[in-house]
């Protein structure tokens, strides 16, 4: 059918971008290969920080979190560091993960205290809305006894006049 073909034609499409990309990554880690320390502790440093960004991602999403690209991506500089273990000592990378994952946690504190407050303040403005509502009736009630009060004043006027007439 034709939703079947769009759909196989759509998957081959994704295919050929992620072989693309693939290649690419490919090709500039070979080229790069004299600068391998640094640009692997950049290329984790850059696999942390996507991470961190879709840490907060609902969990029932978890295995489609990263995509294809990503997954053989970190595969391959796990690899890569597994096998050139003498370019960049792995209590280093540890120690930066280590770092990395203090200021993740750090993050997701100030973001909570932040959720926090802000929740705080949306309950303190709902208070206070109610509170504007009840004065507004309040109001209301007023004027109209005022109004009432006004007509039996003008009623009392028009009785004294008759009377001292």
């Amino acid at each position: 059918s034709l939703d079947e073909y769009e759909d196989d034609e759509a998957g081959q499409k994704e295919r050929k971008k992620e072989d693309a990309i693939t290649q690419q990554n490919t090709i500039q880690n070979e080229s790069s290969s004299a600068d391998t320390s640094g640009s692997y502790l950049l290329q984790v440093s850059a696999l942390l920080f996507a991470f961190h960004s879709t840490a907060n991602a609902p969990e029932d999403d978890a295995p489609n979190r990263y995509s294809r690209t990503e997954r053989t991506t970190y595969s391959r500089y796990s690899r890569d560091a597994n096998s050139s273990g003498s370019s960049l000592p792995s209590n280093i990378l540890e120690k930066r993960i280590e770092e990395l994952e203090r200021e993740l946690a750090k993050e997701r504190q100030e973001n909570a205290r932040l959720m926090k407050m802000a929740q705080d303040k949306e309950e303190l403005i709902g208070k206070l809305k109610e509170e504007i509502d009840l004065l507004n009736r309040d109001l209301d009630d007023i004027e109209d006894e005022n109004e009432q009060l006004k007509q039996e004043n003008k009623t009392l006027l028009k009785v004294v006049g008759q009377l001292t007439r």
